[in-house]
């Protein structure tokens, strides 16, 4: 550099020839440009800055290093969530069948009214069986004044006691003979087993009917069940009775409780069945509506931080980069705990770690290179994670 400078000069004045004035003024110029240190090496780039912050042993191998931009992400409690597709289903539905058989005779309840418990929804052809109720009455009477006489003879000795049983059994055989004849006369009437909706009446009047077939269908919306599935992962994470959301697509959020969690699994989906009852007093949800389910966790330690700085190492696996201490490219494997919109949470990380943000695709694991502090990344990825 010492010969150089002279040359420079030499050459200036020689290249303005006889005009001393500018050649003073070139020649002081050069003077105060010397003078400052602007060619001293190392102090113009922004990369051997850095190397000057990190005071490297030897500044040409400083040079040398690849910088990368970090910044430390402090672990958060974060309340982890469950959510679930699944589907609404009646707490009760059942189909109402004949328990005799007859013609429908009347149609007292039309489709999708309300019943209540013990409501007749149909009635089907008496035919003769009040005639049958009469005639299992007068034999009771009967048989009532034959045990009646047996036992005062009996009391008497005029009759045994084979007798009298025989007259007891006469009498109990006509009262059972009453009461199946009651019983039948009571099954034309189709009523409704618990208050609901008559969803479904497959029967009109003048239709016969057989015993075990259909009348009405009739569902209790009072209270509508949330069916999901879950993982295995999750089996252990959620206990009967603990609260749940239940939100519906029109955008209704519904409160319930957790009211079944499945002991078998599904052998081709490998998920266990869990229920969360909804409270529906206003028959509002109806069943068969496809729902999102979310059951809160425990609480959870993890990160937030931004999704651009996830990466694979070289077996595939989903991680992200960061530097230790001896600024030495570490690589952590992470599990993605939730999807916020700009940001991720996720598991396995230390409690602190400083994390590359800038540049990570650019360096491999072991390899020792310049950390530039990286503060906005950290403060937007904690305002996302705190919102």
């Amino acid at each position: 550099m010492a010969d150089t400078q002279p040359g420079l000069l030499r050459r200036a004045v020689a290249f303005l020839g006889n005009s001393w004035v500018l050649a003073a003024i070139v020649l002081l110029a050069a003077t105060s440009w010397m003078a400052s240190g602007m060619l001293a090496p190392g102090t113009a780039s922004g990369v051997e800055t850095a190397a000057e912050e990190v005071e490297p042993a030897d500044e040409a191998e400083a040079a040398s290093l690849p910088s990368v931009r970090v910044a430390t992400f402090h672990a958060q409690e974060i309340a982890d969530t469950l959510r679930l597709q699944g589907r609404t289903e009646a707490d009760k539905h059942v189909v109402v069948k004949a328990e005799t058989a007859g013609a429908i005779d009347e149609i007292l309840v039309e489709r999708g009214s309300m019943v209540e418990r013990g409501q007749v929804i149909a009635r089907l052809d008496v035919e003769d069986r009040q005639a049958r109720v009469a005639s299992a009455e007068a034999l009771v009477a009967q048989r009532q004044a034959e045990f009646d006489a047996a036992r005062r003879l009996n009391e008497r000795g005029f009759r045994g006691a084979v007798e009298l049983s025989e007259a007891q059994a006469y009498l109990d055989a006509s009262i059972a003979a009453l009461e199946l004849a009651n019983i039948e006369l009571e099954h034309t009437a189709v009523t409704a087993p618990f208050a609901g909706i008559l969803n479904d009446r497959p029967v009109e009047l003048g239709d016969f009917v057989d015993r075990g077939d259909p009348v009405a269908s009739v569902v209790d919306l009072s209270v509508v069940t949330a069916v999901g599935q879950i993982s295995e992962r999750n089996m252990g994470k959620i206990r009967l009775g603990q609260g749940a959301e239940v939100r519906t697509l029109d955008g209704r959020t519904l409160q319930g409780v957790v009211s079944f969690v499945g002991a078998v699994a599904n052998e081709d989906t490998r998920t266990f069945p869990v229920e969360v009852d909804v409270p529906n007093p206003d028959n509002a949800l109806i069943e068969g509506v496809t729902v999102e389910m979310s059951l809160p966790l425990e609480e959870l330690v993890a990160h937030t931080v931004t999704p651009a700085i996830l990466t694979l190492d070289d077996d595939g696996n989903l991680g992200v980069r960061g530097v230790g201490e001896d600024r030495k490219v570490v690589f952590y494997p992470v599990e993605i705990l939730r999807d916020l919109q700009d940001a991720v949470v996720l598991g396995g990380l230390p409690e602190s770690v400083r994390l590359i943000t800038v540049g990570q695709e650019f360096v491999r694991e072991g390899q020792e290179v310049i950390p530039v502090e990286d503060e906005a990344a950290a403060a937007l990825v904690a305002a996302e994670g705190a919102g």
